[in-house]
Parts: C-alpha cells; structure tokens; sequence
C-alpha cells in the first residue's frame, strides 16, 4: 500500500513540475511576473481543491491556521528563491541545495523525535541518495567558468532550507494534531500563500498585476494541470505520512522525481546522457529501493 502511495506521489509532482514548466513557456504575459503570477493561481486552485475534496467541510483550529499561514511564507519564500537562485548560478547546484533540504531538514526533525526511528543502512540509503544527486546535477566544468558568488550560495541555502522546512512543518501539524485536519492544513497554507504571492505582486508590478493574470488557451490549461496535480499530491502526501516515516518519504519522493525527471529527458526529449548521470540513476534506483525495503514499504 505505501509503496504504491510512493510512487503515485512521485508520478503527481513529476506532472506538476513537467506542467509548471510549460506554463512558464506559454504564458503570454510579462515574463518577470510569470512566476508570482503562477503562484496566485496554484495556492488558489490547490485550495479550492482540496476543499472539494474535502466536500468544504473543513474546521481550522487556531494551532492549524497558524502553521498553515507560516507555511504559505515558507512557500512564498521557496519560490522566490528559486527563481533568484536559478539566475544567480548554475542550476546544477540549485538542484542539489533544493533536493538536499527537502530531504535533510526533515531527517533531523525525526532524528529528534525519535532517534532509533531509522537504521543506520537507512541512513546509509540517504546518504547515499544525496550522493546521487550531485552526480546527476553534475556539469562539466568550463575554460573560463567564474565562482559562484557568495550572494548565489545564500540564495540556494534559503532555497534549501525553505523546501526542507516546508516539508516539516506538515509533518509537526499532523504530530500535533494527531494526524487530523489534513485538509483544513492545505487550504491555510496554499491560501495563505497565494494571499502573500499576490501581495509581492503588487508591490512589484503595481499597476501591471491586474492584466497579468490574462491567459491564454494553452497557459490556463498548463497552470490548472500543474495545480490539480500539486493539489492531488499534498492531500497524498499527508495521507502518506502517517505510514511513511518522514525522512525516509522524502528521501524516495524528492529522489524520484529527480530520477522520473531525468529519464524523461532521455527517453521522452531524446537529451544526451553521460557517464556522470549513469552513475546518479544507478545510485538513486539503489537508494529508493534500499529505502523501500529497509522501511517495509
């Protein structure tokens, strides 16, 4: 049951991730505001989703709203680093401070909870994981390729910290309230984020923010696939982590969509593959399977 819930999850945001980045291609407005733009959409469908879902029965209490709304600027923040850090320096490295946060952060908050909650050869698969990452985000490096800049490097920490933060905050809600109000959780946070989101919007764009939420054909359908999909994973996902510890579940989640993402581009897109990603999709397969058995799932 959980394994199949693993990789669902992994399909879902694959999706959401392939269908974000074809309304970033097709959106017919200024291209500096796509991203804010996207995000007003993506917490307002989500929202309404998920409170369809739910069948709009949903009772917040005071301990949900206020992770909930901590959560959105957690989500407003993982979005704007990413797109401040992926103009900043190579995407490469972006990739591996964004995938090792989601996983990292939440791994110390089980090691606190509970520090006999993973084996050492599970903590051996994470590693290992991460591992992966670095290989299949590998670049070759240039003649002339200057240093990342210290100002980059601050950017994908926060990039970082924000995935892996966000990640635990739904995992503390449900340990608080003993795994109750998974629905009212997603509508205070992607609410809350779209609120923050259009906000920035703005105080950016002013008097542009208004036209640019017109969109055509192809950019609506783009940005309510992505969010139909980001809304069908997060109420998974919070299914899941009653069953999933929460550092093994992102390990496999964040790790397969890396792997779902790169055998796409060979298969699909017909990209090249060299040795460096070879060795990232043989470390990662080993690890997200090590991680299934070690965990029963």
């Amino acid at each position: 049951m959980a394994n199949l819930l693993v990789v669902l999850l992994i399909l879902l945001y694959t999706c959401q991730s392939g269908f974000a980045n074809m309304f970033q291609r097709n959106y017919p407005g200024d291209k500096r505001y796509a991203s804010q733009i996207y995000s007003v959409f993506y917490g307002v469908i989500v929202s309404l989703a998920t409170l369809i879902f739910a069948g709009f029965s949903v009772h917040p209490s005071m301990t949900t709203v206020l992770l909930g709304v901590l959560n959105g600027a957690v989500l407003v923040t993982y979005n704007a680093m990413l797109i401040k850090a992926s103009a900043a320096g190579p995407f490469s490295i972006v990739m591996i401070f964004n995938l090792s946060g989601g996983i990292l952060i939440p791994m110390f908050q089980s090691i606190i909870e509970d520090p006999t909650q993973l084996s050492i050869l599970q903590y051996g698969a994470i590693a290992l994981m991460l591992v992966s990452f670095v290989f299949l985000n590998l670049e070759d490096k240039k003649s002339g390729e200057t240093a990342v800049s210290a100002k980059f490097l601050l950017y994908a920490l926060l990039l970082g910290l924000a995935n892996g933060i966000y990640g635990t905050l739904l995992n503390v809600q449900k340990t608080l309230m003993n795994e109750s109000e998974n629905a009212e959780m997603i509508v205070c946070t992607f609410l809350s984020s779209a609120v923050f989101a259009f906000a920035l919007l703005l105080i950016q764009a002013g008097r542009s923010a208004l036209p640019g939420f017109r969109q055509n054909t192809k950019s609506a359908i783009f940005v309510t696939a992505a969010s139909v999909s980001a809304a069908a994973a997060v109420n998974l996902l919070m299914y899941a982590l009653g069953l999933v510890n929460v550092a093994v579940l992102y390990a496999m989640d964040n790790g397969g969509v890396l792997l779902v993402s790169v055998l796409w581009s060979v298969v699909i897109l017909k990209e090249k593959i060299g040795r460096n990603k070879i060795i990232g999709l043989v470390l990662a397969t080993i690890a997200i399977f090590a991680l299934g058995f070690l965990h029963g799932v």
